[in-house]
């Protein structure tokens, strides 16, 4: 029976991460030391920093499996006999869903000039989307808190930790970058700097919840692989199975 087995996808992910960093960075130097007038160009499709770029497809591609799993998750909890949670996990489900879009359209990006433009914003603000983003990250979390309590600890704390690593690179590190770009502008050090912790950050989160969410899958739920076949039996097996 083809399958994967659940516990051998992290380490999958991490090395995926790794690449990813590790060309972002030599993206960096090819362009400050040879720059942009070869053949290869600003090598922009390896890039930290840019659009429609590597890690952009990684991100986008975790956050649907993100998505997928808290959807499943959620639908297991909702006929199990602790169903208090299956909300939660939808809600989850939705945002992560949304987000892997934004990560390929840029919506919060069209926020930037008319809050920036409104509010007079500079300095860390200077990428004005992460005001509303720390008014709406603040309040999530308030509402989730009952959420994670009723969680195994072990769980609440892996989803804490993702959910702390991904957001000190999606706005803390945003906002210390903006600082830069606002007052030296994009070709800065500090900037520089700043938007490549700020992707890595980003990128070890995503895969560190999806990595929890695996082991919630097999430790909570005792699903251990999911299976690839023409039959009615396909899809996620139990241990023991």
């Amino acid at each position: 029976m083809p399958a994967v087995n659940l516990k051998r996808v992290p380490v999958v992910l991490y090395g995926m991460v790794f690449l990813i960093v590790l060309l972002g960075i030599v993206q960096q130097v090819f362009v400050d030391t040879i720059g942009i007038e070869t053949p290869l160009k600003d090598l922009r499709h390896i890039s930290l920093d840019e659009e429609l770029n590597l890690g952009a497809w990684f991100s986008s591609m975790v956050m649907v499996c993100i998505a997928g799993l808290t959807a499943v998750i959620g639908i297991i909890e909702r006929h199990s006999k602790k169903p208090q949670n299956w909300p939660y996990w939808m809600v989850l489900a939705f945002g992560f869903l949304y987000m892997s879009v934004d990560e390929n359209i840029a919506i919060h990006e069209v926020t930037i000039d008319p809050l920036r433009n409104a509010f007079d914003l500079s300095g860390a603000f200077y990428f004005a989307w992460v005001l509303p983003a720390v008014v709406l990250v603040g309040t999530l979390g308030l509402v989730y808190l009952r959420f994670l309590i009723r969680l195994p600890q072990r769980f609440a704390v892996l989803f804490v930790v993702s959910g702390s690593v991904y957001l000190a690179g999606a706005i803390g590190f945003e906002m210390l970058g903006a600082m830069f770009a606002g007052s030296e502008g994009y070709d800065a050090l500090g900037y520089k700097i700043f938007y490549i912790l700020e992707e890595t950050f980003e990128l070890i989160g995503l895969t560190t919840f999806l990595s929890a969410l695996l082991a919630y899958l097999g430790e909570i739920h005792q699903y251990a692989a999911i299976t690839f076949q023409r039959t009615i039996q396909a899809g996620y097996v139990k241990a023991g199975e």
